[in-house]
C-alpha cells in the first residue's frame, strides 16, 4: 500500500550522515533510482535507511509500505534494469559505496549497548572507546593539533594460547621467495628482494595479542620492542613505530616536555 501514515526518522539513529554521504545518496537516487527498501517498526519509526528516506523525501519520491512480521525476505525487483545495463552496474556500485561514507555515532552506540553485546556483534570495544575519546577531545580543544589522551589497551587472556603457526601467514611471502630464487640475479639484488619480501608476511594481531597475554615478561618485553603490541605511546614514538606529521610532532614534544618538568 502507498504511504498514508507519516514515516519518522529514528531519533536514535546510530549512523551519522554527513554532507558527503547525503550528496552521494541523493546522486544515486537521481541517476540510478531507488535501490534498497528502508525498514520501519510498527510505529512507523525508521530502523534502517534513515539517510535514504531523508533524501528520497527531498526528491518527492512516492513511498509504498509493505507490511511484514520479519519471517520473509522482501525482494525489490527493478523491472526497468537488466543484468548488463550500465545503470544497473552503477547502482550496484553506488549501493555498496554510500554506506562507506557514513559513520557510527559511537557515543550513542556505547550509551545504548553493553560491551558484551558489542563484542557479540564483532565490534571492537577498545577501538570504539579510543575513537570516542579522540572525538571528545576534538570538541573540547578545537585549537589543539592532537590529543594527549591515549588509551593503551590492557591485554588479558580471553581464550587458549594460540600456536606460533597461527600468528602469521607466509603464503604471499613464500610465493615471492620462490619467484626471486627462480630468477638469475646477482647476490646483492637477490638479498635485497628477499628482504623486501618479508614485508608481505601477514600478522594476525588479534591472535598475537592473545599470545602476548599468555606469555612471560621476557617474551612480552621483546614483543613490545618489536611493536607487535603497543603498551606505551611515548615509547612507540621514541622507537620510531609511531610517526607524527612535523607540526603535530613539534606540538606534542613541546607539551610532553612540560609534563616532564
Amino acid at each position: 500500500m502507498e504511504e498514508k501514515e507519516k514515516i519518522t526518522i529514528d531519533p536514535r539513529n546510530y549512523r551519522i550522515h554527513g554532507d558527503e554521504n547525503k550528496r552521494l545518496i541523493h546522486k544515486s537516487l537521481v541517476e540510478c533510482g531507488a535501490g534498497r527498501s528502508v525498514l520501519a517498526d510498527r510505529d512507523n519509526v525508521l530502523i534502517a535507511g534513515n539517510g535514504v528516506y531523508e533524501e528520497a523525501q527531498k526528491l518527492g519520491l512516492k513511498v509504498r509500505i509493505v507490511e511484514s512480521d520479519g519471517t520473509e525476505l522482501i525482494v525489490i525487483k527493478r523491472k526497468d534494469l537488466s543484468t548488463e545495463d550500465e545503470k544497473r552496474k552503477l547502482l550496484a556500485l553506488a549501493d555498496n559505496h554510500t554506506s562507506d561514507t557514513s559513520e557510527f555515532d559511537w557515543k550513542l552506540v556505547i550509551e545504548n549497548f553493553s560491551p558484551d553485546v558489542l563484542n557479540d556483534w564483532e565490534f571492537s570495544v577498545d577501538e570504539i572507546e579510543l575513537s570516542t575519546d579522540i572525538h571528545n577531545s576534538d570538541d573540547e580543544k578545537d585549537n589543539n593539533l592532537y590529543t594527549k589522551k591515549i588509551v593503551s589497551p590492557v591485554y588479558t587472556p580471553t581464550g587458549n594460547k594460540p600456536a606460533i603457526s597461527e600468528l602469521y601467514n607466509l603464503e604471499t611471502y613464500n610465493c615471492l621467495m620462490k619467484q626471486i630464487q627462480g630468477c638469475n640475479l646477482d647476490k646483492q639484488t637477490k638479498d635485497f628482494l628477499q628482504l623486501a619480501a618479508s614485508r608481505h608476511i601477514v600478522f594476525d594481531y588479534g591472535k598475537i595479542a592473545e599470545f602476548y597475554a599468555h606469555s612471560n615478561n621476557i617474551i612480552q618485553n621483546l614483543m613490545e620492542n618489536s611493536a607487535l603490541v603497543i603498551i606505551d605511546f611515548n615509547k612507540a614514538i621514541e622507537l620510531g613505530y609511531v610517526c607524527l606529521k612535523k607540526e603535530l610532532s613539534d606540538s606534542y614534544l613541546e607539551d610532553y616536555s612540560n609534563d616532564e618538568k
